[in-house]
């Protein structure tokens, strides 16, 4: 996705009024006035060019936002890592990743981490197209889990998504004994995601 930073130094309002055509500049055609012509083309462009996509190749055709429902499956769970193993801990979470990124192509809607904190707590984002893809997830990284469980625990896990998919986990998860939140029905997501 093209992502839009505006520059720290130019501010849209100051674009605006700073990018005048120069023949409303009242100054007799000179050094000054083709010196504030460079100047105001070259504002010109730094204000254009810092709203430009990051990545040259790629356009947006329109900036309007369109909307679809949400049914995406979210897992969140909160390790805290064991004392004296943050290191051993934190070895696993690039093999979570590979095999996300190796075999969840068509279900992972996206995958990460944060942390630790102070406290040695670590999250999983992680967000599933269905309950079965979620499933998928669990059983992929099975052996990684395990891993991961041998030098933390999982204190808390949040499971959200739409109340029937949520159902079809219930009885798989039950063991990690997650909170359970019902999407509300009208919610939605962007379609450039």
């Amino acid at each position: 996705h093209d992502h839009f930073y505006p520059a720290k130094s130019c501010e849209v309002k100051s674009c605006m009024l700073h990018a005048t055509p120069t023949t409303n500049v009242h100054v007799a055609k000179s050094n000054v006035s083709m010196k504030l012509s460079v100047i105001i083309n070259t504002i010109t462009i730094a204000c254009a060019s810092a709203f430009a996509p990051i990545s040259p190749t790629k356009t947006h055709t329109s900036l309007t936002m369109t909307w679809r429902d949400d049914n995406i499956i979210t897992l969140v769970p909160k390790f805290k890592i064991h004392e004296g193993k943050k290191e051993e801990y934190m070895k696993v979470l690039p093999k979570f990743l590979e095999k996300v990124k190796a075999n969840e192509q068509d279900t992972c809607v996206f995958y990460g981490f944060v942390g630790p904190t102070e406290d040695d707590l670590v999250i999983c984002r992680e967000g599933y197209n269905s309950a079965d893809g979620l499933l998928k997830h669990l059983a992929n990284v099975d052996a990684e889990l395990k891993a991961a469980l041998e030098n933390a625990d999982i204190i808390e896990l949040n499971v959200q998504g739409p109340p029937a998919e949520l159902e079809k986990l219930k009885e798989p998860l039950a063991a990690f004994n997650p909170t359970y939140y019902p999407l509300v029905e009208g919610s939605f997501r962007s379609t450039m995601n």
